[in-house]
């Protein structure tokens, strides 16, 4: 319909003049300043203010439109002229600003006709605006050329014509015939003629094509061009006015409008707070120059700025310094400034409405529009009249784009509207669509009016992939799982599987989807998944399927394999297994290495995860080099995995290695400990190459190591001669650097140790090695002889480690005894460590006995060491010694007991006596511990007794010595043997438990063992500490204890012992007073 709004439509941004606030602020504003004009311009100029104002306010506060209203209030009286100091900042600003100003004030009529000039040299001239403006201002100079015409074309052919017509007129003569006849006049014709013919041709050719440009005139013109006047202009300067220019310029213009009664000017420098530091300082010291101190009485000059921006040209604008400094420019340069208000909140919202109904008219309901207006407001607390205005046309043309499809009403609208065209939405929604879309992170602060549903999140992807509603419908969640699958960073699969109702049926038309190559990523985001039902199992399922039909890319079990397996249900479990074996089986490119890996770790990934499945093994045939490839990964475990070769050809392989290729040595050691492979050929082969010389230092290390593997005893049977030997310990010797040894080093030094060769300079770190092999090349019990004679300080290291560390496999003992304290000073050992390192070996039968034991440890200190080591060698050492002691005569004995110190049998009674072998004294020994006690009893073996002895009667059997006692008691009771104090002190304990002291003899007891000792201190104690035993003997002896009682009762007199008294109480005598 003619003359009908038609909405939307975009809102122009430009002030407009109108008051749009509810408190028209900003006209009352406008009101004073024009009052201020007028009120100004009718005083006298020199007591007035300088005609400057200062108009401040932030941006977008409506400064401009103040200005515009301004311009209503003075219209008629005041002409305004609006210069943009930010966009002629590239220019010359007094230069720019002069020329923009007179050359609108000339358009508009406000100057016009002539006015004077100075010129050069004095005096002045008259000129109009225009010529003084180009006069004063360009700085020009000009140059007049004249450029004169060229020949013409049909000039230069006439010119030809008549030269070459001659030329031709003399060849037709020259080549006339003698006899004339018409035809050679008419070629003599022709020929003379044949220049202008094709001129004439030449011109009529250009005349068809253009009869206007090529006509008789142009034939016949002489020249093709008129003079011309060429005027160039030079620019000599391009300097900007001087002050005193730019002044007298402008008064020039003051006193114009008033002598022509004129309309007063205003300036308006705009934008100036937007140019940058130093445009601002150099543009704000011109218009302090020229407007804030004198003035011109016809110009009036308004400044409108934002205080705070204005700050950042003089630095950091939030410094407190820099703000002091802006308020001194500005108290400087204004003497009045005007401030635009902030609208409060009702404008605020009558504005935005305004506008919004400017923009939709009246098509939206008002519970739309203050959804929008609040959750602007909400964003944008502090936004201006600009930014709302941006806003809304935002907002339109989002509605002439998607109308059609937006079709959903009321708060809908309003939701879509403000989440699309909010800033920081429009920012991360284009940088990653697919997560904000989802999480709705982009409404922000909004979040709380605005529901991110299934149906904004439609709107929004149908906005950011540019697709109608409909098919945007899962797009998000689509891309979403595709960034998942595609392992892009940030992206995690279990985000949206709870919140998002669509994700199973998403999630299956995906991975369905996608390529056979992307297979494994879906399964990697798969296995991250946390959620699990129906949906999901066949999607496992699928991807299981998909696995099984796919071949291996590698020799090995790939992760998503056993992902799969994790994940996939059981019933397909041992259909991927067998799927993963049989291309294992039948990779093209067949590893022997990397078969046994991945079945290792398949079978050991099914038994960590207990899966019920099983590896269905199927024998492997291989060719030799494949086996030993699979053998040398697999080691030990080789034979688990049914793989096998040929031992015939596995043999010959290795024996086509010698001599000097021979090398999976590691191989050989594990395969020979199989009763399938043998290695005879290779065997026999080694021994020929030793026994043949063709040993060498490049072959002898893997040869050798060969050899010990393959020997079925040591030392081997094949031996290098020592001439060998010394070559090739010097040869390898060269090899060695920075404490690294040749391969086969070892070996070769043990072969020379073991021939009795020292080795010099040799390290120590080298010992273990040594000794770990030497026996394949001497046995360990020739070693521990020889080491005595030889001295090899690398030899006795090496024994030493061996005999710590229990390493050696033949030794005969015997030997080894004979020179225990030899060997153990030589290899610095202790007896403990040799003795437990020869308890390894058994004693032969007859090799050590009764009959010579004192021959083969003739050293007799060895037996204090087999007292306190135990073993199973010591045990028999000790028991076999204590078997050759016990058949010694006790009178053999007893006629060297005066040599217990030296003799060797007394020196293995005193290491043996303690220990659980002598337990029981043999027969011999028990006999001389009675023969020793009547030697005391008699005087002939003083006391105390020697240890030895001491601790063989310490050992005497109680229950067969009971004669000997009394036999000793009735000796000292016949009076044969005399009782002193150390045979008291010695025997006391024997008479009282096996020498019937109170029954047999007590008389002489008392008499003759008694009476002796009583008088000593010691002995009366101890008679005292057992008076009863000792009352009871003297009280049977009657009257053979008188005398006894005559000296205790002396002792009583003059003692205060309770005990002594109590004693002899008891005895019959009481203490006289």
């Amino acid at each position: 319909m003619m003359g009908q709004e038609e909405y939307p439509r975009f809102i122009s941004n430009r002030p407009c003049g109108n008051d749009k606030y509810e408190g028209k602020s900003q006209e009352r504003l406008a009101k004073a300043i024009a009052k201020h004009f007028k009120d100004t311009d009718s005083k006298d100029s020199k007591i007035c203010l300088p005609r400057i104002v200062g108009l401040e306010g932030i941006w977008g506060s409506g400064k401009s439109n103040v200005i515009r209203l301004l311009e209503k209030e003075l219209e008629g009286e005041y002409y305004f002229f609006e210069y943009d100091a930010w966009g002629h900042q590239e220019d010359l600003q007094r230069r720019s600003f002069l020329e923009l100003l007179t050359s609108q004030l000339i358009t508009d009529e406000i100057l016009s006709g002539d006015t004077i000039v100075k010129i050069k040299g004095g005096g002045t001239k008259r000129v109009s605006w225009n010529e003084k403006l180009k006069y004063l201002l360009a700085r020009k100079t000009e140059t007049i050329t004249e450029k004169y015409p060229r020949i013409s074309n049909g000039m230069a052919a006439a010119f030809l014509v008549a030269i070459l017509t001659p030329i031709f007129t003399f060849i037709a003569y020259a080549i006339k015939p003698a006899e004339i006849t018409w035809w050679s006049v008419l070629l003599s014709i022709l020929i003379s003629a044949l220049p202008v013919i094709v001129a004439l041709a030449i011109w009529f050719n250009a005349y068809r094509k253009d009869k206007n440009k090529y006509n008789l005139s142009y034939l016949l013109a002489i020249y093709k061009d008129k003079i011309e006047n060429d005027i160039c202009y030079e620019t000599l300067s391009e300097d900007e006015p001087t002050v005193t220019e730019f002044k007298t310029w402008m008064q020039d213009i003051s006193n114009f409008i008033e002598a022509n009664d004129k309309k007063k000017i205003v300036v308006i420098f705009d934008n100036m707070d937007r140019l940058p530091a130093d445009k601002v300082k150099e543009l704000w010291s011109s218009i302090h120059t020229f407007f804030s101190e004198d003035g011109f009485p016809n110009i009036w000059t308004i400044i409108p700025f934002d205080e705070k921006h204005l700050a950042c040209a003089f630095g950091d604008g939030e410094d407190a310094k820099i703000k002091q400094l802006t308020s001194y420019f500005i108290n400087k340069t204004f003497p009045i400034v005007y401030r635009v208000a902030q609208p409060v909140i009702t404008d605020f919202r009558k504005i935005f409405n305004l506008f919004f109904q400017e923009a939709f008219g009246d098509s939206y309901e008002d519970v739309e529009k203050d959804t929008i207006n609040r959750i602007y407001r909400l964003l944008h607390p502090n936004a201006n009249v600009r930014e709302i205005i941006s806003f809304i046309n935002e907002i339109v043309t989002l509605k002439s784009v998607w109308d059609e499809d937006i079709t959903f009403m009321n708060k809908q609208i309003a939701q879509f509207y403000v989440s699309v065209t909010h800033i920081g939405a429009k920012d991360v929604l284009t940088k990653d669509p697919v997560n904000q879309i989802l999480s709705g992170d982009y409404l922000s602060d909004i979040s709380k009016i605005i529901k991110n549903d299934i149906l904004l999140q439609r709107q929004m992807s149908a906005l950011v992939y540019g697709i109608d509603i409909e098919h945007a419908r899962q797009i998000p969640l689509t891309k979403y799982i595709e960034s998942c699958i595609a392992a892009d960073k940030d992206y995690d699969i279990n985000e949206y599987s709870e919140s998002n109702k669509q994700f199973d049926t998403v999630l299956d038309e995906v991975i369905r989807n996608v390529d056979d190559t992307a297979i494994d990523n879906s399964v990697n985001c798969l296995y991250n998944l946390k959620r699990t039902n129906n949906t999901i199992n066949r999607i496992w399922n699928y991807l299981s399927n998909k696995k099984i039909e796919s071949k291996l890319q590698e020799q090995k079990i790939e992760d998503v394999y056993k992902k799969i397996l994790l994940k996939a249900e059981k019933e397909i479990h041992q259909k991927i297994v067998d799927h993963i074996y049989r291309e294992l089986q039948n990779f093209k490119d067949f590893s022997g290495s990397n078969y046994f890996k991945a079945l290792d770790d398949l079978n050991n990934f099914i038994e960590e995860n207990g899966l019920d499945v099983s590896i269905k093994y199927r024998e492997k045939v291989l060719p030799s080099e494949m086996f030993i490839d699979y053998v040398t990964a697999a080691e030990e475990k080789y034979i688990e995995y049914k793989v096998k070769t040929s031992p015939e050809e596995l043999d010959n392989y290795f024996t086509g290695l010698l001599p000097n290729k021979l090398d999976n040595i590691n191989v050989l050691k594990i395969l020979n400990k199989s009763d399938y492979y043998s290695f005879d050929k290779l065997y026999n082969s080694i021994e020929e190459l030793i026994a043949n010389d063709e040993i060498t230092e490049e072959n002898f290390a893997n040869i050798y190591s060969a050899y010990k593997i393959l020997s079925k005893g040591i030392p081997l049977a094949k031996q290098l001669n020592t001439s060998k030997v010394q070559s090739i310990i010097s040869a390898l010797s060269n090899k060695i650097s920075n404490d690294s040894y040749p391969i086969g080093y070892s070996d070769i030094v043990a072969m020379s140790i073991a021939l009795g060769r020292d080795v010099p300079n040799y390290d120590s770190d080298i010992v273990t090695e040594v000794a770990e092999n030497i026996e394949y090349y001497t046995t360990h019990g020739e070693l521990l002889e020889n080491c005595i004679n030889w001295n090899i300080s690398l030899l006795n290291e090496v024994l030493r480690y061996m005999v710590i560390n229990k390493i050696g496999k033949q030794l005969t003992i015997t030997p080894i005894l004979q020179n225990f304290e030899q060997i153990k000073s030589r290899i610095n050992v202790t007896e403990d460590d040799l003795l437990t390192h020869l308890s390894k070996w058994s004693i032969s039968d007859n090799e050590i006995t009764k009959d010579n034991i004192k021959t083969i440890i003739s050293t007799v200190s060895f037996w204090g060491y087999s007292a306190v080591i135990k073993n199973d060698l010591t045990a028999y050492l000790n028991t076999t010694v204590l078997q050759a002691l016990s058949e010694i005569s006790e009178t053999t004995l007893y006629n060297n007991k005066n040599n217990y110190n030296t003799d060797y049998w007394y020196i293995v009674i005193k290491h043996l006596i303690s220990t659980e072998y002598m337990a029981v004294l043999p027969e011999n020994i028990d006999i001389l511990g009675k023969h020793i006690m009547k030697d005391v009893a008699s005087g002939s073996q003083s006391l105390p007794l020697p240890e030895i002895y001491q601790n063989i009667i310490d050992k005497l059997d109680n229950h067969n010595t009971k004669a000997t006692i009394k036999d000793i008691k009735n000796s000292f009771c016949n009076g044969t043997a005399i009782m002193n104090k150390s045979k008291f002190l010695f025997f006391k304990d024997w008479f009282k438990s096996q020498g019937d002291m109170a029954i047999e003899r007590a008389g002489s007891v008392a008499d003759k063992i008694i009476k002796p000792i009583i008088n000593d201190t010691e002995c009366l104690n101890k008679i005292l500490l057992d008076m009863n035993f000792y009352i009871q003997i003297i009280n049977k002896g009657e009257d053979e204890s008188n005398d006894l009682r005559k000296i205790v009762e002396t002792m009583v007199v003059k003692s205060e012992d309770i005990h002594l008294i109590d004693f002899a109480k008891k005895i019959g005598i009481k203490k006289k007073e």
